[in-house]
């Protein structure tokens, strides 16, 4: 498929890389030159058809060098997240049994160099940005071995030789509890669902994606990567995710895979700004959202607002929708959240706006797309309809159960946990759903997250935890009350912003001192109380307690691709929790 791309488009932007701060493009040639050598360097290093390569470096054009350099040298590839401490990322080298190892930098090479006597495996580790400690060597001397290696024969037998129903790579889910699992895909997995989803996603050679999630992350490596290169469309990598504003605005994308949070700090951006400007800008914004919303059920059926509708949200665009594109660049046409739950509320703001945003839904262990609202049919709230060649069903218990070509081979050396994965050829989601009389469907939670309260109510934190996070003073909120008499919270106000709001109220901008206010309590009892309005009296939250430090990845509460590990919160908060019920 890479090869063909380079060949088919030729293009002399078919990536962009920020360099000296501007974005730099290199072209298809030059990518796929890259690629061969560093494929051919590999084998001069020992590198066998069917050996374990792992990557170990943060999103870039060189992780997409190294992957397809694995790939193409016969080899399967085993990403690993760069926020991992050493002994997780040897854990999962001794685990997949890799043989290799390529790290972004120097900082990268260390955290393992300390853990290298626990990995008996590993022959080599290469590092990307050349700054190379001692017993490792850099990505430019592989390419120039594999440049000036005899074995162009060879290597074209490699990856001419490879089967569809091959192993690919190893991808290790993040796991909320436990070691993860080394989740096995095929290349027929991956393809099967680049297939599936082209004949839906609408956009080509002429487009550019900014990529900027995690590409050891199988949405943003499918997604993002995988599934732009086989459409020809540009892609641009953001320099970190601290730059992400910056680079939106240099590169103007018009494609965007991106997971909720991002849109959800852009809705609270929004709505931030416009409660702190003057009473006629904040009149304005409120007519203007009103208009958006009213054009929202034609928008979603990819037609234009007609009559007196069209023209209020004419002037509505060029007075507030046109300024807040321009802070992505102005361009973005298309874009796709998945990874976790999107609010139905922030969806609605973007597609009022203009811009065309879809959710879809899927697992590492499906390559990972099952389903994805379709442009001119788009059903905010719901994750839309299975993708071609996928079938999904509800069971009994309202978990989603999914068969198709895209279905992962087996947990790499867990039969158990397959067999516990896979029944009948279905493949058991641990998500709970419901679908439509037209086939969408709509998650409601993780099967083993809902809540059974001491009264025997069932509860979805997820929509509830959701719901808060539409406050712009509420950043992170954990529903807690299994085996409770009622439903509380764990309240993370942004901090980060503290001094830009905080001070506006009159409030302490230390947020030890602040959650002790009774005035602030109020507040965001009273803004709880607003998001809770529309759920039933036994999931409204009773009681919350407010933190005076966010969930991290650092910390542990968090999963590398960001979600909340709900043991650890209860195990690391217990105190806070047992006093809400006091």
């Amino acid at each position: 498929m890479f090869f063909e791309t380079c060949e088919k488009y030729k293009k002399p932007d078919a990536v962009m890389v920020k360099r000296d701060g501007a974005f730099q493009p290199v072209s298809h040639k030059a990518w796929r030159d890259r690629v061969i050598h560093f494929g051919r360097g590999l084998m001069t290093l020992g590198v066998q058809a069917k050996d374990h390569v792992a990557i170990l470096a943060e999103s870039s054009f060189d992780w997409t060098v190294a992957d397809l350099g694995i790939i193409s040298s016969g080899a399967v590839d085993v990403p690993i997240y760069p926020t991992l401490t050493g002994e997780q990322a040897a854990w999962i080298l001794n685990n997949s049994d890799s043989i290799g190892l390529i790290v972004s930098n120097r900082a990268q090479a260390e955290k393992i160099n300390v853990v290298r006597g626990h990995l008996p495996m590993i022959r080599f580790i290469i590092v990307m940005d050349g700054d190379c400690p001692e017993g490792t060597m850099s990505m430019a001397e592989v390419e120039e071995k594999g440049r000036t290696a005899d074995n162009e024969v060879d290597y074209n037998k490699r990856w001419t030789h490879i089967q569809s129903d091959q192993l690919l790579t190893i991808v290790y889910t993040s796991g909320t509890t436990g070691n993860p699992k080394g989740v096995m895909l095929s290349h027929d997995n991956l393809i099967s669902n680049i297939m599936s989803c082209i004949q839906i996603c609408p956009f080509g050679a002429e487009d550019i994606h900014l990529s900027h999630l995690p590409l050891s992350h199988v949405l943003e490596r499918m997604g993002g990567y995988y599934l732009t290169l086989y459409a020809g469309t540009t892609i641009a990598f953001a320099e970190s995710i601290e730059t992400l504003s910056d680079d939106m605005r240099d590169v103007r994308p018009t494609v965007l895979f991106s997971v909720p949070r991002l849109f959800e700090k852009i809705y609270t951006r929004v709505i931030t700004g416009a409660r702190d400007a003057g009473l006629p800008k904040r009149m304005i914004f409120r007519w203007a959202m009103g208009v958006g919303k009213k054009a929202v059920p034609k928008l979603t059926q990819g037609q234009q607002p007609e009559g007196f509708l069209a023209k209020r949200w004419k002037l509505a665009d060029k007075l507030v929708y046109e300024k807040i594109r321009e802070r992505t660049g102005g361009r973005l046409k298309y874009m796709i959240a998945g990874g976790a739950k999107l609010s139905a509320e922030i969806a609605e703001m973007f597609i009022g706006m203009g811009m065309t945003i879809v959710e879809g839904y899927g697992l590492t262990e499906t390559s990972p797309v099952l389903t994805i609202n379709l442009p001119e049919h788009n059903k905010p709230g719901s994750v839309g309809p299975p993708v071609p060649d996928v079938e999904l069903v509800i069971a009994g218990d309202g978990e989603i159960l999914a068969r198709g070509p895209n279905v992962m081979m087996g947990y790499y050396k867990n039969p158990e946990a397959t067999q516990e994965a896979i029944r009948d050829g279905w493949i058991y989601t641990g998500d709970i759903g419901h679908m439509d009389e037209e086939g969408f469907i709509t998650v409601t939670d993780r099967k083993k997250d809902l809540i059974i309260t001491s009264g025997g109510k069932n509860i979805a934190p997820q929509p509830l935890e959701n719901a808060l996070k539409l406050s712009p003073f509420i950043e992170q909120a954990v529903i807690v009350g299994n085996d409770r008499n009622f439903i509380a919270a764990l309240i993370v106000p942004p901090w980060e912003t503290i001094q830009d709001w905080a001070r506006s109220f009159g409030w302490s901008t230390e947020p030890e001192k602040l959650v002790g206010e009774e005035e602030f309590r109020d507040f965001l009892a009273n803004e709880i109380t607003d998001k809770m309005k529309h759920f039933a009296k036994y999931e409204q939250v009773k009681k919350f307690e407010i933190l005076t430090r966010p969930f991290t990845l650092e910390t542990g509460e968090l999963t590398p691709s960001m979600k909340v590990k709900r043991k650890v919160v209860a195990e690391k908060f217990k105190k806070e929790i047992e006093g809400l019920y006091v």
